[in-house]
């Protein structure tokens, strides 16, 4: 994440600045030679993780905040609502993440904001079963009863009361569906469905130049000697 955060500002050259000859060796302007293009490649992987890291922290985002209300709610409500919203949790954590997430780029096509809704649909569930189970057993404390008895509205009673309580656990969660949706995002970029087909990306770079490693994993352009293969 870090370097995905500073790598645009300390890279030597442009995301799309061609500066050699296609697939060069390591050395001269390239430290890590050029992609198929002739770009450079250690500036292109500098470039790379910005727009995953900030397509990822926005779905992640969005799943969190959605998914910890409905989580919420639902430990709340302690009723037929619980069940309900719970069971479209189960049914959307039956199918898997990717699956969802190419469905959704297949039928509107491959623009951020459809990537983004896609991975944040996809967290939501996740994250509402950890809200709930970090909620039930608050509901049933004394103060949320105090909070009853006195007429509080039952929004401050959630927002007020059990979401303080949840934090810990839901930080944890958010975290580790962060690293997902990084994950996802690259993945989709590798199978071709980015956003930007042409940008620095880390699993578009990936995908781009795989071919080359038959000939040298280093992108070298001309034919290798058995003895240095």
């Amino acid at each position: 994440m870090l370097l995905a955060i500073v790598g645009p500002y300390v890279a030597p050259y442009g995301p799309s600045t061609p500066v050699g000859a296609p697939n060069s060796d390591p050395g001269g302007k390239a430290v890590l030679g050029t992609d198929y293009l002739g770009q450079d490649v250690l500036s292109r992987v500098l470039y790379g993780g910005r727009s995953i890291l900030v397509m990822a922290v926005i779905a992640t985002a969005l799943g969190l905040v959605v998914g910890t209300a409905i989580g919420l709610v639902a430990a709340y409500s302690r009723n037929a609502l619980d069940d309900t919203l719970m069971r479209g949790m189960d049914v959307i954590m039956a199918l898997p993440q990717i699956l969802l997430a190419l469905v959704a780029v297949a039928i509107v096509g491959p623009h951020a904001w459809v990537i983004v809704a896609a991975i944040a649909l996809t967290t939501v569930p996740r994250i509402a079963r950890v809200a709930r189970g970090a909620a039930q057993p608050v509901v049933e404390r004394d103060f949320i009863a105090a909070s009853e008895a006195m007429g509080v509205p039952r929004w401050r009673i959630v927002s007020g009361e059990l979401l303080p309580n949840c934090l810990g656990p839901l930080m944890v969660e958010a975290s580790l569906r962060l690293t997902y949706s990084i994950a996802l995002i690259a993945g989709l970029a590798y199978l071709g469905l980015s956003a930007n087909p042409n940008g620095a990306n880390w699993g578009t770079m990936i995908k781009q130049n795989q071919f080359v490693l038959a000939v040298q994993p280093w992108g070298r352009s001309r034919r290798s000697s058995p003895s240095r293969c």
